[in-house]
């Protein structure tokens, strides 16, 4: 009976371990929509096994004559709302019901005076080697700070041209835009153009979300003390009143990043803690769009935390660079390792019969798994990862080989197991330790190295157990 129950246990296991192999390596498919979608993540492939982007930025040469507002010492207070309609009669009512006039008049503000100027968006003074060093500075904490792991970045000091090579990936619109935007925020009026405040009284910036009539994500401003002191006047001035003939009248805020209305809003009353939550985009229910708008707040709130670029740059040209890897060379490699996998294979039930079948399939398993691993893992698949990857698998089959061989007594079984499972680990200890350090090593191909070679060591010590089946 306990023989019986033994049997059932293995035949079991090796049929789960049969169904991993299966996910690992044609997926596993689950229908929505009318589509079917794979739910295993593709592998990160990096840029020598992808392909490249190369971004080329040049220094924005832009200029523009607007109609600005002036402080009384004569420095910049905002650009003058531009009036909309038809400027063709004095007179000419407005879609709102207003005359040219009346607009002009909301724009002569108390103590501002207005002036036209040429409104570059690189000043002269500021086209310096210390600007250029430190944009690029910037730009490496911004890629950093989302994440990406891989990329190369070069300067020009005499032009201040940069460029920045990543992975030919989905998130290249987004690398662009986290170059290119210099991170500079304004609160105005919406009506006049008037600013009120800008990013020089944030204190920090986050994200927040809830849901009441859908999901909804908020960027969060919190300002210094000045900051939260104007916030307080402004909330109180912008807000929706009703005046005595029972009309509504509604004054509005505009948050702009770069010049670019990010929300229009108004308030619904006093804020005096400092702090405001700006809507972002429309509520939702559906929550992988609400994940997306988050994801995009969150990038917002990593520019205003950091610096803002002192420089404007725009994007010359992006450049696709071929992998010097084709899919040919990759399906060929692949062929190659299939069919050596499956000679050991051959080899180890001929050799070993039913105890040889059960560690060809336990290999398989572990190779499956570990395979799965480095997808969920994230980690960045370079040509030396897979070097460690084929390491750690045939560290694997050396180690099974080597027990079967010794294996004569089903008594000792277990014995000759840890016995040979110390003897392993003490071998490969310089192993284990190069696993450590490659791991926290900042350069991806030295980390992902590192990574493949602890996940395939610590999933090795985990399954090998399994062999005593």
């Amino acid at each position: 009976m306990e023989k019986n129950l033994k049997k059932v246990r293995i035949t079991a296991i090796l049929l789960i371990v049969v169904l991993i192999v299966l996910i690992a390596f044609s997926g596993f498919y689950v229908k929505k929509n009318g589509v079917w979608n794979n739910l295993l993540p593709n592998f990160n492939l990096g840029m020598e096994l992808k392909g490249i982007k190369e971004l080329h930025f040049v220094l924005d040469d832009k200029e523009e004559e607007k109609e600005v507002y002036l402080d009384s010492e004569g420095n910049y207070a905002g650009e003058v709302k531009e009036d909309n309609s038809s400027d063709t009669e004095v007179s000419l009512e407005t879609e709102e019901g207003e005359t040219s006039q009346e607009q002009e008049d909301k724009t002569n503000i108390e103590g501002y005076t207005k002036e036209t100027r040429t409104i570059k968006a690189n000043e002269e003074t500021n086209i310096t080697k210390e600007n250029f060093e430190k944009s690029k500075k910037i730009i490496q904490q911004r890629l950093e700070t989302m994440k990406v792991y891989e990329y190369n970045i070069r300067q020009d000091t005499v032009t201040g041209e940069i460029i920045v090579e990543v992975p030919d990936d989905d998130n290249i619109e987004i690398e662009q835009s986290m170059i290119s935007t210099v991170g500079k925020i304004e609160v105005i009026d919406e009506q006049t153009g008037l600013l009120l405040i800008d990013n020089s009284h944030i204190k920090k910036a986050g994200k927040l979300g809830n849901y009441s009539e859908g999901y909804q994500a908020y960027l969060q401003l919190t300002f210094d003390k000045e900051g939260k002191d104007k916030l307080k006047e402004i909330s109180n001035n912008y807000q929706k009143v009703t005046a005595e003939d029972g009309t509504e009248e509604t004054k509005y805020i505009s948050i702009k990043m770069d010049n670019q209305t990010i929300s229009t809003t108004y308030f619904g009353s006093e804020i005096a803690n400092g702090t405001i939550q700006i809507p972002m985009g429309n509520a939702t229910e559906d929550y992988n769009e609400y994940m997306k708008i988050d994801e995009s707040v969150e990038r917002i709130a990593n520019i205003i935390n950091g610096e803002t670029i002192p420089l404007s740059y725009t994007l010359s040209s992006d450049n696709h660079i071929n992998s010097v890897i084709t899919e040919d060379t990759i399906k060929t490699a692949g062929i190659i390792c299939a069919v050596i996998i499956t000679l050991v294979s051959l080899y180890l039930i001929i050799k070993f019969r039913f105890d040889g079948l059960k560690t060809a399939i336990l290999s398989l398993g572990y190779i499956a798994i570990l395979s799965i691993i480095i997808r969920y893992m994230n980690v960045i698949i370079t040509i030396n990862s897979i070097i460690a990857f084929l390491s750690v698998i045939t560290i694997n089959y050396i180690f099974n080989i080597k027990f079967l061989r010794e294996l004569k007594y089903k008594d000792i079984k277990k014995s000759l197991f840890i016995e040979n499972i110390k003897e392993l680990y003490l071998a490969i200890i310089p192993v284990c330790i190069i696993a450590i350090i490659f791991t926290f090593v900042p350069g991806v191909v030295i980390s992902s190295i590192g990574m493949v070679l602890f996940w395939g060591l610590l999933v090795q010590a985990l399954y090998a157990g399994l062999i005593l089946l």
